[in-house]
């Protein structure tokens, strides 16, 4: 099937973005479920070493939500058959759900290691599904030439849940028991479902279409193939995983190896902020990046400056130095997210939204687990700080692939 190599959606009424928006409410919505997700991710380990004690059954729970990304490509068929909005509620209210369940059972001291793993995961098929929808919704909510402010407003608005999440969770952990924090993140999660309520409802006729596995199987294909000949989408997607391969390392390491330059918890804590300060900073200039440059050379000097930035993390041996390179290193990455996403919206037709992104996501992060494994083995071969350099060359030879888009990017 030949598709058009721009997909425009100028017709829209270009609106002010204000409070009343359906995108500002979308973002509202989003904030309260990243909100209760960045909660839920400490109080998580926290509810696991009650249960178990045992870091093992830490990492298992965890990797139990996490497991649930393979199954990305599985959703996009269905994220372009189903109306946006539906699909933000159901995984909305099924977050809810799991975490009112168990919140019950916590409380009333019936948890156990299998019971978080089941619902971690149903919290996490849930998580797919809203992600897909949310990169589905805004192109219907704002017209193209909205679309990067659009996606830079909502990852300005996931880095800040990443900053002030955790911070809200000790607040929690500090009046409340863990069980009873949990009650609290059913309240956010509650509002977030409202929250979708007041969105507008559009009808889409491609939920009308006959279901059967032969025509899903070739949907799923069809999925794949747009995205193969659309040379825009499959390169950023190439470089999105090569990056991602090198970053790995750092994320894996990261705590370790400041944890060898300083025992300070405090300074420890400053190194980790200073990469969420970071990230809401690279969004905050991705606002107004492309108003002086190209999608093309922002992706570049970014993905270069981002990989050197992690080579500086490995050979320093300064804590402040770590953490201004590890904050300039997620400005770097905080910049991109808007306009890889930006650049999948524009150059897809509607009704292949939710394919694309579910599986541009599955092709850009499938290889982090080897990646995680590949960062412990070097670590305990050529030393952690080299394994970093190693992760921060893999991440700037990313931002050659740079050059094999398309001009008009």
């Amino acid at each position: 099937m030949i598709y058009s190599h721009f997909w425009k959606s100028d017709h829209m009424i270009v609106q002010k973005i204000t409070l009343t928006h359906p995108l500002s409410r979308l973002m509202m919505s989003t904030t309260m479920a990243s909100m209760a997700g960045q909660v839920y991710s400490i109080l998580l380990p926290l509810l696991v070493l009650e249960v178990t004690s045992s870091t093992v059954a830490v990492t298992i729970a965890i990797a139990a939500e996490r497991a649930t990304m393979l199954l990305q490509p599985l959703i996009g068929p269905f994220l372009d058959r189903a109306n946006w909005k539906y699909v933000l509620l159901f995984a909305d209210f099924a977050r809810f759900l799991c975490f009112l369940l168990l919140s019950i059972f916590a409380v009333n001291g019936q948890i156990s290691l299998l019971l978080i793993c089941i619902i971690s995961m149903c919290i996490g098929f849930a998580g797919q599904f809203y992600q897909g929808a949310q990169f589905t919704a805004i192109p219907h909510l704002v017209a193209d030439r909205q679309l990067h402010f659009a996606n830079s407003l909502e990852s300005a608005i996931f880095q800040l849940t990443i900053v002030i999440g955790p911070s809200i969770g000790g607040i929690f952990l500090l009046f409340f028991s863990i069980h009873y924090s949990l009650i609290a993140v059913c309240g956010l999660s509650l509002l977030a479902v409202w929250l979708v309520l007041l969105l507008p409802y559009e009808q889409q006729t491609t939920s009308s279409r006959t279901f059967s596995i032969s025509q899903y199987i070739h949907e799923l294909r069809e999925g794949f193939s747009f995205i193969y000949q659309q040379k825009e989408i499959w390169y950023t997607n190439l470089i999105s995983l090569i990056s991602n391969f090198g970053i790995q390392f750092l994320i894996v390491l990261l705590v370790i190896y400041v944890n060898q330059l300083t025992k300070d918890p405090l300074l420890l804590g400053i190194v980790l902020s200073s990469g969420g300060i970071g990230a809401i900073l690279g969004t905050s200039l991705g606002f107004f990046a492309d108003r002086f440059s190209t999608y093309k050379q922002i992706l570049f000097a970014a993905k270069v400056i981002g990989g050197l930035s992690i080579i500086c993390v490995g050979l320093t041996d300064t804590i402040w130095l770590a953490a201004c390179f590890n904050m300039i290193g997620t400005a770097a990455a905080g910049a991109v997210n808007p306009i890889i996403k930006t650049i999948r919206q524009r150059y897809t037709p509607r009704h292949l939204l939710g394919r694309v992104q579910s599986t541009s996501r599955f092709i850009t992060f499938t290889l982090l687990p080897v990646a995680s494994v590949c960062a412990g083995l070097l670590s305990e071969w050529i030393g952690i700080g080299l394994t970093i350099v190693l992760g921060g060359c893999i991440a700037s030879i990313s931002g050659f692939l740079v050059w094999r888009l398309p001009h008009k990017i």
